[in-house]
């Protein structure tokens, strides 16, 4: 069958540097008056792409008061057009779904579903808009689902440490990491701390399985729901220079993929961590 230029992987992310654009024009500076200033023509033009998409990647920097306003806005003219949509997070991984399964359900509230699994301490501390945004998200019944791997599992993997049984088969499969993805991924890495020689490419393993995690739970949640769109927070890092976790989704299926990166930085010095 074929397939317009816009259908290949390659297609979705031009179709996703066009979305950029407008979406760095739409959130321009501003946000520090907490004003929003875009014209109604390209705020609409925005809107008309968010709505195409299956997937939407916001790649925000984790302690930018900005982005996490931008977020949070978004998911408001999400409700306010009445669009279905879920809510994917890289800040709670796949061991976490059931609590936010119980208290989606109402058998925990929201301050004890964020104590049982820390959150506070590991992403709280970047902003109280996650909390604003989980509980908008509650109060309309939008679905959130846990996207990342398990810390522990990550950090074996940073370390070089042995896997067990239980541990590998909580890895997905089927994905192809790149060379051309291990240079990006050292180029966004920069002059981290303790980042050379072995440390690169284990620190590279234990990105890829955090991406590919993240795909893998997106590939799934969108099997079960093909017409609720997914709105995916996770860090930069993660979705950008065209690989990282759209890399791997497009390697097992044709979603409409649109990224959003909040802001372009003068320095390209990275600001989060991939561990």
């Amino acid at each position: 069958m074929n397939r317009s230029f816009a259908d290949t992987p390659a297609g979705r992310y031009v179709f996703a540097a066009v979305a950029l654009g407008l979406c760095l024009v739409s959130c321009a500076v501003g946000w520090e008056t907490e004003r929003i200033k875009v014209s109604k023509n390209v705020d609409e033009r925005l809107w008309q792409e968010l709505e195409k998409a299956e997937v939407i990647y916001v790649g925000e920097t984790h302690d930018d008061p900005a982005d996490h306003q931008y977020e949070l806005e978004l998911v408001r003219g999400l409700l306010r057009r009445k669009l279905k949509f879920a809510i994917g997070w890289e800040m709670f991984d796949e061991t976490q779904q059931g609590m936010l399964d119980a208290w989606a359900s109402h058998a925990i509230s929201l301050p004890e579903m964020l104590q049982k699994t820390d959150f506070q301490k590991h992403w709280g501390i970047y902003s109280p808009v996650y909390e604003q945004i989980l509980r908008l998200a509650g109060h309309a019944n939008v679905p959130n689902l846990a996207l990342n791997a398990a810390p522990e599992l990550i950090r074996k993997i940073a370390r070089g440490s042995p896997l067990s049984a239980e541990e590998k088969a909580m890895l997905p499969t089927g994905f192809v990491a790149t060379e051309g993805g291990y240079r990006n991924f050292v180029a966004l890495m920069g002059e981290h701390p303790g980042m050379h020689g072995t440390n690169e490419r284990r620190f590279f393993d234990a990105q890829n399985a955090r991406d590919q995690t993240m795909a893998s739970r997106i590939l799934d949640f969108k099997a079960r729901n093909p017409n609720v769109r997914l709105v995916v927070f996770t860090g930069r890092g993660h979705v950008s220079g065209g690989y990282g976790i759209p890399f791997f989704a497009g390697q097992k299926s044709d979603l409409q993929e649109l990224i959003l990166l909040l802001r372009d930085r003068l320095d390209s010095s990275p600001r989060e961590k991939a561990i």
